[in-house]
């Protein structure tokens, strides 16, 4: 009888020692299964917040959808297959006229981290602010 109660007590109490919370680059806080794993990866762009804001959305239109833009906030959410994904870009503290901080937050289905597609869409931004240089600068350079 012991040992049913104590197997009991376990089934209820482990899963509440095993559970937690995060916060969203929005400011909100979601319950996870895995509280204390790594789920951002932070770069800096040597460009202006409304350029980083620009390529950061394509970057995701790229892999996926867009599904809202907070300007107030600078931050960005969206889907890539069934990741859910939250961008936030702000102004580098060092230097925050010159540098853009941008972090990468995505989270599975499961609310479980994805390092892997923070990395794609770090390199897609990285991308898409080539893209809009090169292009900016091919429509200054043609008389």
């Amino acid at each position: 009888m012991r040992s049913i109660k104590l197997t009991l007590l376990a089934a209820v109490a482990l899963p509440t020692f095993f559970t937690g919370c995060f916060t969203t680059q929005d400011g909100k806080s979601k319950l996870t299964t895995i509280p204390w794993r790594k789920d951002k990866i932070e770069r800096r762009y040597d460009r202006p917040v409304d350029a980083v804001m620009n390529a950061t959305q394509k970057a995701v239109e790229t892999l996926g959808t867009v599904t809202s833009v907070e300007q107030t906030k600078n931050v960005i959410t969206g889907r890539i297959n069934s990741r859910y994904v939250w961008i936030k870009v702000a102004p580098d503290k060092q230097a925050p006229a010159n540098i853009s901080s941008v972090t990468f937050q995505v989270r599975t289905k499961y609310r479980n981290p994805d390092m892997q597609v923070a990395a794609d869409l770090a390199q897609q931004t990285t991308l898409a602010l080539i893209q809009a240089e090169n292009a900016a600068a091919t429509s200054t350079a043609t008389p």
